[in-house]
């Protein structure tokens, strides 16, 4: 139990990113906000477990470290965009997409349960958005892009496996990586770095050390420890925390059918994950894992 409550401080802490973004950064320097998050969360990463990358992980890290970027980048777009519960929903729709995207990707056709799912989610997103007064399609869009660059990321580095060196060393660098290559993008298209205030500096501390540094980390560990399922379940409390932040602290209000389209994509997500399959899954791997 103490793993798993652990493990879910990290997408409890992601959720609250769409709030603290809202409240104490500035909107009008997004690329700025990108190298300030991941830039000096990964240099945290690598001072905790310092180490060099050989050349074709050096590589796959320069290409995780996009994904990294751009889903920072559109997260931002999204939080400065939209209400916090909406664009926490809306990215917690991921589990959702995936199904397809690995349909189309691997051929891998989903269950008959996984599809019935995924429009169940789909209803819900559409009760989510047609209940808001005025839609934001800019940042709808940057919602369902980050979604897309998280997939990215995901599924090269499942594709790609375990690094040689400490996976904790490895985040470091593409987090690191994704910072570096904001930073030309952000001279160029805003000009001259924005002099952090004591917002910025809590804002940064939360989401950047503690959100891309330790929590990064803490995901990591849980991933280890956990199961598949149970990892899918605690990745739920990322739109909870979303949309608690959303109503204590930026004071959004939602009406009835907005609600209730937050419960329906919760509930599908949780349709979607207790699958036999997974099931199966978690038994073959737990029977991996106990020692001969």
């Amino acid at each position: 139990m103490l793993v798993q409550l652990r493990t879910a401080l990290t997408p409890a802490i992601w959720g609250t990113t769409y709030a603290v973004t809202a409240l104490l950064l500035p909107a009008e320097d997004p690329v700025w906000m990108v190298v300030y998050r991941l830039l000096p969360a990964g240099l945290v990463l690598l001072a905790f477990a310092p180490g060099m990358l050989n050349g074709l992980w050096l590589k796959r890290a320069m290409v995780i470290g996009l994904t990294n970027l751009s889903m920072i980048f559109f997260v931002f777009i999204a939080a400065f965009r939209l209400p916090s519960g909406m664009a926490g929903t809306l990215m917690a729709t991921l589990p959702l997409q995936i199904i397809f995207y690995v349909w189309v990707l691997d051929g891998k056709k989903p269950l008959p349960r996984q599809l019935l799912a995924s429009f169940i989610g789909l209803f819900g997103v559409a009760m989510l958005l047609l209940g808001a007064v005025e839609l934001d399609w800019i940042g709808i869009g940057a919602a369902m892009a980050a979604c897309l660059s998280t997939f990215t990321g995901v599924y090269l580095s499942g594709k790609w496996g375990r690094p040689e060196t400490s996976m904790v060393t490895y985040t470091g660098w593409h987090v690191t990586l994704g910072g570096l290559y904001a930073l030309p993008i952000a001279f160029i298209l805003e000009g001259e770095a924005p002099m952090p205030d004591l917002n910025m500096l809590l804002a940064f501390f939360w989401i950047g050390i503690l959100g891309m540094g330790w929590a990064s980390w803490n995901w990591l560990k849980g991933i280890v420890q956990l199961n598949p399922t149970t990892i899918g379940f605690l990745s739920l409390v990322n739109p909870v925390s979303a949309v608690v932040c959303g109503q204590v602290l930026v004071g959004e209000e939602f009406g009835i059918r907005q609600w209730f389209g937050i419960a329906i994509v919760l509930s599908s997500i949780i349709y979607a994950l207790k699958t036999p399959h997974s099931s199966k899954v978690n038994a073959q791997a737990k029977k991996a894992e106990a020692p001969s």
